[in-house]
């Protein structure tokens, strides 16, 4: 009875410990390579002028709070000079900043701030298009000689028709589509007589980077934040920056249904070879800046395939970044577990895991998920090795507001003054603030042990223990319901050879200190994963005495 006994405790305890392990990194890390990147919107961050926008002031004055629930860099969108017509990706100037964030000497004050209190600063780069009134686009329409093929510009299928008489309404080159609003992607401009093509909305037409000037121009426009001191760039929407050269029509998936931008394979107009030398000759560059080893890092948004963004890695981008874990629907544990070991187990040799569950283009936790998963899902977000790309506010469970546009986009909510603090005039917010902030706010959360902020900010502290920094990751799943997550620093591809009558002493500590240079010893999750191999050890033994 008693051998019976060991044997249902044996094969219990192999349920417990059989995972799918990942092996943590190898070498030295550089900065960013288990950081938390939290992405700041700044129009709805903070409003130190009372205008009812964020600015860069505003920001400044939050980097302690910043710092204080473990932030390592801050990602800004997009700050450039702009009429802000498509949230300041519609750019008129990428050397100038827009006015209501503020001017470049703000900028560069909250750089130094941001530097003084060891925080990184990203740039979001915007390469593929600008507004359409940004002076090339201006200058292209006007066919000046310097810029008249620095955006796509096509005739159309019935130019001659359409010069000798302007009631012929002119035809699109090809089927095209355009994102956002299922149109064609070619816009006529009756100055000009051809179409230009935009990905995006009519207001963002597309640069030409088949034009060797275009290349030039942006190298000097990261050189230029580069010299400022920028830590590094998130290279917006980089799978879309070039176009096939041969116009062919794009294959429609279902000829039932009608064209539109879903019904196309895009083989023409996204993922085109010619990115990865684009991301290695912006290696190059970004690589004449580092100082002090420390690498001025390339971030990218494309919505690409693994193998596309596995290339990314190899071109020289440290954090292609991962939106896997990003979905419209509710995902399951095998789902999250199928998803994150097909990342975390093909990557290339030596690359750094990254996920971001939730950014400005898609709902929020409590939207997607319920209010009830809410650390739930930031305890995945910081629990995962590597880089964890969050969004401003999730920390506290913001969700989205009551605008079909600017959902996830709602003002900061710091406390339960008027306006949730973001502002402290009689403005309105440039956006209305969620109802929930009464509540939901950072100073509320702050004196609640049991808040969303203070659970944040406890599992971010943990990320700086040897564990987090090179420990591995294993996962499994109980009964289809529950995800297991364990982050341990022990090997257990080891074998652990007790003789009978063994014993083994298992320490429990955690310990932040950035200065130090050994291995810290094992945490309370390596306890775990330990203790059942050490059980399993003494089963082995006890049935070999039987």
């Amino acid at each position: 009875m008693y051998w019976t006994y060991l044997v249902i405790t044996y094969i219990q305890l192999t349920m417990l410990t059989y995972c799918k392990v990942v092996f943590p990194p190898i070498g030295a890390l550089d900065w960013w390579q288990n950081s938390i990147i939290y992405e700041i919107f700044p129009l709805s961050f903070k409003d130190s002028d009372g205008d009812g926008s964020g600015d860069f002031k505003g920001i400044t004055e939050e980097l302690d709070y910043l710092v204080d629930i473990g932030i390592t860099a801050i990602w800004i969108t997009p700050f450039f000079e702009s009429p802000l017509e498509s949230g300041g990706y519609d750019i008129t100037s990428y050397v100038d900043v827009q006015h209501i964030f503020g001017t470049i000497d703000d900028f560069k004050d909250l750089l130094n701030a941001a530097h003084s209190k060891y925080l990184k600063v990203i740039m979001d780069f915007v390469p593929n298009h600008t507004s359409n009134k940004h002076i090339w686009f201006e200058k292209s329409v006007n066919n000046e000689t310097d810029y008249a093929d620095y955006y796509i510009w096509k005739d159309a299928k019935n130019q001659e028709e359409v010069l000798k008489n302007s009631s012929i309404i002119p035809i699109v080159p090809n089927n095209w589509q355009r994102i956002c609003d299922d149109a064609s992607a070619w816009i006529w401009h009756n100055t000009r007589k051809q179409f230009y093509f935009t990905q995006f909305v009519p207001n963002l037409p597309d640069l030409n980077f088949r034009n060797e000037k275009v290349h030039e121009e942006m190298k000097y426009i990261l050189n230029y934040w580069l010299d400022l001191g920028i830590d590094g760039v998130r290279i917006d929407a980089l799978k879309h920056v070039y176009e096939s050269e041969n116009m062919k029509d794009e294959p429609i998936i279902d000829s039932n249904m009608a064209v539109n931008y879903n019904n196309l394979n895009h083989i023409y107009t996204t993922d085109q070879e010619e990115i990865y030398d684009l991301i290695k000759e912006w290696r190059l560059l970004l690589d004449d800046f580092k100082q002090n080893d420390s690498t001025r890092i390339i971030m990218t948004e494309s919505y690409s395939s693994n193998s596309v963004l596995f290339k990314y890695y190899t071109s020289g981008a440290e954090i292609p970044t991962n939106f896997n874990l990003l979905g419209d629907y509710h995902y399951t544990p095998k789902d999250y577990e199928r998803e994150i070991e097909n990342w975390i187990t093909k990557m290339p040799v030596g690359a750094t895991f990254n996920s971001v569950l939730q950014n400005h283009d898609k709902k929020r936790f409590p939207t997607s998920y319920g209010s009830e998963l809410i650390d739930g899902m930031n305890a995945l977000s910081l629990f995962l090795p590597g880089v964890s790309i969050v969004l401003y506010g999730g920390e506290i469970g913001m969700e989205d507001i009551a605008d079909k546009i600017n959902y996830a986009k709602g003002p900061m909510q710091w406390d339960d003054t008027d306006n949730a603090g973001f502002t402290n005039s009689t403005n309105e917010p440039w956006v209305k603030v969620h109802p929930d902030y009464i509540t939901r706010n950072v100073q509320t959360e702050s004196y609640d042990p049991k808040s969303y902020l203070n659970f944040f900010k406890s599992i971010s502290k943990l990320r700086q223990t040897e564990t987090f920094k090179r420990g591995g990751l294993a996962m499994d799943i109980f009964n289809d319901a529950v995800f297991v997550l364990n982050r341990h620093s022990i090997s257990t591809a080891e074998w652990l050879a007790l003789s009978p009558g063994a014993t083994i002493v298992l320490t429990d500590s955690i310990s932040t200190d950035e200065t130090a240079t050994e291995s810290k010893p094992s945490t309370s999750t390596q306890l775990y994963i330990t203790l059942n191999v050490v059980l399993l050890c003494l089963c082995f033994t006890n049935i070999c005495i039987l």
